[in-house]
């Protein structure tokens, strides 16, 4: 018997992937400004896919392809991973790069796995090119989560500062869509450049508020949260998920301590995925890395494969993956369907704060919202 499991573990390993019964294709900064972020995301999910090669038996072959750091290299990369074979691509880490990456697939009928940006699978399905999956954390689904943690603290009187540029436009629009169903009024808003140094103006406005949503790209958060502390301003204010990086917090001292959205898998006792979870946190102490919710979005389309094989087989993944219901995540709890390829449970993502290299819960997820 023995025997038997070392000759099956060495296939597995040695063999199994040259002849992989899912080829993944996965698109990440390899070179360029994010390619620190990009290899440490490359070597989790390596770990990871050894770990559900030796305990599921999965047969998953993972291709690494550059994206260089620029969303518009993304057509050719998929071209590619289909003239390789690719079963499925994976990615992008750029936000910017999604809705190119999804038009390509549509041209092409090419399945992907979005992992960010601001695209909402569910208007693709009337006219499905191939299926389009979604993990990680949105602006839409962070929006919910927040005006969740504000009705649980009885905040309903609510003031926006917002950026002037796509990031800050995109969260107004869902942070006005979705304010009426979670009883919150938005009393004022405030713009601002991603430029500017001093807003001081634009917070005094908002002073009557119970509490203001700063909607601003990482460096333009800071800056908010420089000002807030310059003037010595109790008011209190919620980030986006976009600062919810570890390496760029222990580089802004002004947000430490200030809540924003972020992941399942930050929380003590985490609605996650045991394994994979598992897994990370063993990664992140081995290497030192530091915590990124992007690791939560690449491992979560692993594990939304490894479910829809498990579920319907190797060629049937996307009916398997249609038919899952609940998925535990890294990034939070899913419930996959055919009606929605995202299906991400706002609740069960979290507000936090982080200072002293802790991610402490403002508001923790909880199982059973739905």
């Amino acid at each position: 018997m023995r025997l038997v499991w070392c000759i099956l573990s060495f296939w597995f390993l040695f063999v199994g992937p040259s002849f992989a019964l899912l080829k993944i294709g996965v698109v990440l900064p390899l070179s360029g400004a994010e390619a620190q972020r990009g290899r440490i995301i490359r070597d989790f999910l390596l770990e990871l896919n050894q770990e559900l090669i030796w305990k599921e038996g999965l047969s998953f072959q993972l291709n690494f392809y550059d994206s260089q750091s620029d969303p518009l290299s993304l057509d050719d990369l998929i071209e590619e991973a289909l003239f390789d074979d690719m079963d499925l691509l994976i990615g992008p880490l750029l936000p910017q790069g999604a809705e190119i990456m999804v038009q390509k697939a549509r041209d092409l009928n090419f399945p992907v796995l979005i992992t960010s940006g601001e695209v909402n699978p569910i208007k693709y399905l009337k006219r499905p090119p191939g299926p389009i999956f979604r993990t990680g954390v949105s602006t839409r689904f962070a929006v919910k989560a927040l005006y969740r943690c504000l009705k649980r603290k009885r905040i309903k009187r609510v003031g926006l500062l917002l950026s002037t540029d796509a990031f800050g436009r995109e969260g107004e629009r869902w942070l006005m869509a979705y304010a009426t169903e979670n009883a919150i009024k938005i009393v004022k808003k405030a713009y601002f450049g991603v430029h500017d140094t001093d807003i001081s103006h634009q917070l005094q406005t908002l002073l009557s508020c119970e509490a203001v949503i700063c909607w601003a790209p990482k460096q333009a958060s800071n800056m908010v949260a420089r000002n807030l502390a310059q003037a010595s301003m109790k008011l209190p204010v919620y980030f986006s998920h976009v600062v919810a990086q570890e390496r760029f917090l222990k580089q802004a001292p002004f947000l430490q301590g200030r809540p924003f959205v972020g992941v399942a898998y930050y929380s003590r006792r985490p609605l996650v995925n045991r394994l994979a979870n598992r897994v990370l946190q063993r990664f992140l102490s081995r290497t030192n890395s530091p915590r990124d919710p992007a690791l939560a979005a690449y491992g979560d389309a692993l594990i939304f494969l490894w479910k829809g094989v498990l579920k319907a087989g190797y060629k049937n993944w996307p009916q398997g993956l249609e038919s899952l219901g609940l998925v535990r995540g890294l990034t939070g709890l899913y419930f996959l369907s055919k009606d929605d390829h995202y299906g991400l449970i706002p609740g069960s993502l979290g507000v936090y704060r982080y200072r002293w290299s802790r991610f402490e819960p403002v508001c923790a997820p909880k199982e059973g919202f739905l």
